[in-house]
């Protein structure tokens, strides 16, 4: 069996081609597949900046969620404010957005009276509770001061509605809040799934439409010509790869930074799950980085041709300034992914840092495997 898969390897056949180049399009896409729900456990639990309510409260309470919050079943509107409101009675918050996230709800109180309580959201401030009767309305203050709220006995005397029943009224307040919150965000968490499942599929298509309409070209030239299909096939792979071979080290550079980021979620979810975060995401990167090291050198020490490109130090300086320049194509093609799929993460330049290090390991150490494997001796085949 070893013996057939090497000679199924060695082969070199265009029939042979198109197979191996099936194969490596399935697995890519399970691995990509395989790297995305890693990644949709990662935003479960690490995305940036979103770890508690206050964190949500301060991304979810905006103007463009407005479609979002109203599929939950709330009503929103903006009048130089940001508002929302519950379609029904039973939620009992209703939110404002300016310069704070004031929640704000009406219960009923003792001796018909109704009260109204405003409290900041992820702010230890003053609360404000106005109180009416027919037309008569009142506004109480319940201060916060050295680490507490104070008592307000006036409002107490004038009410009948303790200040500990306010503080109650507010924590509920809150608590409903955030509960809001977590189903606004697990809304965005599966938004994210299926966006980036759908991408992966669109990319996925287009490269089997592509293969496809090559595919009927062949069919055509061999019902045209009377040429064989294998050698019409023989001619097409011929003439795409010399398409591509100009641009050859711009996507040898491309296809390592888009391997490492991809195989990095994977390692981290699969290898180094119990490992902190912070050492997981630089360990996973470096992992990664070896395992396409090793499978580029793998693939370019079987590629004949580069044995012919030995060339002078000019010529490898050139190879590396476009390998540089797919490194950097493809770090923006994953960055304007990462914007369609999500608004998760921030838009800093430790993205880039950490990524082009992570590439420069890579390519670094597919030079050093290239060099330890030419120095050793070529096994004579029996």
């Amino acid at each position: 069996m070893k013996k057939q898969i090497s000679r199924f390897i060695k082969n070199k056949t265009p029939f042979s081609f198109i197979i191996k180049m099936l194969i490596l399009i399935g697995v890519s896409y399970l691995l990509i597949q395989l790297s995305n729900k890693e990644k949709s456990v990662e935003e479960t639990k690490y995305i940036p900046g979103m770890q508690n309510g206050l964190d949500f409260a301060e991304h979810y309470v905006m103007w463009k969620y407005r479609g979002n919050w109203e599929k939950l079943g709330y009503v929103t509107k903006s009048d130089g404010l940001f508002y929302v409101r519950p379609r029904t009675a039973a939620v009992i918050w209703d939110v404002r957005r300016g310069f704070d996230i004031v929640l704000h709800d009406r219960l009923d109180g003792t001796q018909d009276i109704d009260y109204v309580t405003y409290t900041s959201y992820g702010e230890k401030k003053s609360i404000i509770v106005t109180f009416g009767k027919i037309d008569e309305f009142a506004t109480y203050q319940i201060l916060y001061e050295d680490g507490q709220y104070v008592s307000n006995l006036e409002m107490e005397q004038s009410t009948g509605v303790t200040t500990d029943e306010i503080l109650d009224h507010a924590g509920k307040m809150c608590a409903s809040f955030e509960t809001e919150l977590q189903k606004m965000h697990e809304l965005q968490l599966e938004k994210v799934r299926k966006r980036r499942k759908n991408l992966t599929n669109v990319g996925f298509i287009m490269l089997a439409l592509y293969m496809f309409l090559k595919w009927g070209s062949i069919m055509i030239e061999h019902a045209k010509e009377d040429k064989p299909i294998g050698q019409c096939l023989d001619g097409a792979i011929v003439n795409t790869v010399k398409k591509f071979s100009r641009w050859k080290y711009v996507l040898y550079g491309a296809a390592i930074m888009f391997w490492v980021y991809i195989l990095r979620s994977v390692v981290s979810g699969l290898i180094l799950s119990g490992v902190e975060r912070k050492v997981n995401i630089y360990l996973s990167y470096g992992i990664s980085a070896i395992i396409v090291a090793a499978a580029g050198c793998f693939i370019i020490m079987r590629n004949n041709s580069e044995k012919s490109e030995k060339g002078a130090g000019p010529t490898v300086i050139r190879r590396m300034v476009r390998m540089t320049a797919g490194c950097i194509l493809e770090m923006f093609i994953i960055r304007l992914g990462m914007i369609l799929v999500s608004d998760f993460y921030p838009r800093n330049i430790q993205f880039y840092i950490v990524n082009g290090v992570a590439w420069c390991g890579a390519a670094f150490l597919i030079f050093v495997f290239r060099r330890i494997k030419s120095l050793m001796p070529n096994r004579s085949k029996k």
